[in-house]
């Protein structure tokens, strides 16, 4: 099963720059500007009562703030508020289309309503922001929206789009590793997983990817010490289960 797609969290990359004229206008703009980064400091710490009071006062403070829809939009989604959700969502990439963390995150809910169709359009309109800090996050979750609907070839683009980047981003590094592996292009999936866990933490599920990939090269040493590192962390995983079911 391929990663989850990624909705853009961080407070810094959320927050736009905004021209004001008016001190009193100024002030609400401060004002929400503050509110957002509460906000999604709530919204982080999974604090959803008081993520909603701060969001829905940003929003009141300043309504034409893509930063502020765009985060009461992402709460939304937490909270299974699709309708709401993707009303914010598109009022933020009206307001901004240059804002790249408001395209991302539609563009992945709309990918996760299963409107792969939709959702590209929006992964493109954040990647024309010259300024945009992590494209890698845009180019993964296009891929990840093709995978779904099996478009491979055009999802291997992205990626390597992504990884060139950020050489480093874990999520393009595994999923590039398991269309590797899906490939058997073992030898890539190894060297793949190599980079990820040099620059990620290891997971049940990444070590057992490695292990596959070690098994079929004919790398049991190496298989046999992740094998150890999963049996040690993750115990009771399924995947050291897949692994005790090959002894």
């Amino acid at each position: 099963m391929y990663t989850r797609l990624w909705l853009v969290a961080s407070i810094a990359l959320l927050l736009s720059a905004c021209v004001t004229v008016d001190p009193a206008e100024e002030n609400y703009e401060a004002a929400s500007k503050i509110n957002v980064q509460l906000g999604i400091g709530y919204l982080q710490q999974n604090n959803m009562v008081l993520a909603s009071e701060k969001l829905t006062k940003a929003l009141k403070q300043n309504p034409k703030s893509a930063a502020a829809h765009n985060a009461y939009a992402m709460l939304q989604d937490r909270l299974l508020q699709k309708e709401k959700a993707e009303k914010h969502f598109k009022i933020a990439t009206e307001l901004d289309p240059a804002n790249s963390q408001a395209a991302n995150n539609y563009g992945a809910f709309l990918c996760r309503s299963n409107r792969e169709a939709e959702s590209e359009a929006y992964f493109l309109l954040a990647l024309e922001n010259p300024l945009y800090s992590t494209p890698e996050f845009a180019y993964t979750n296009a891929a990840l929206c093709l995978i779904q609907i099996k478009e491979i070839d055009r999802a291997k683009i992205y990626l390597r789009k992504a990884l060139a980047a950020n050489s480093n981003f874990p999520v393009a590094l595994i999923t590039s590793a398991e269309l590797f592996f899906d490939d058997q292009n073992f030898k890539s999936t190894k060297i793949l997983m190599q980079h990820y866990h040099r620059v990620a933490k290891p997971t049940a599920k990444s070590l057992w990817l490695a292990i596959r990939a070690d098994l079929d090269i004919g790398d049991t040493l190496n298989a046999e010490d992740l094998a150890r590192r999963l049996r040690e962390d993750f115990p009771l995983s399924d995947e050291y289960a897949a692994w005790l079911e090959l002894q």
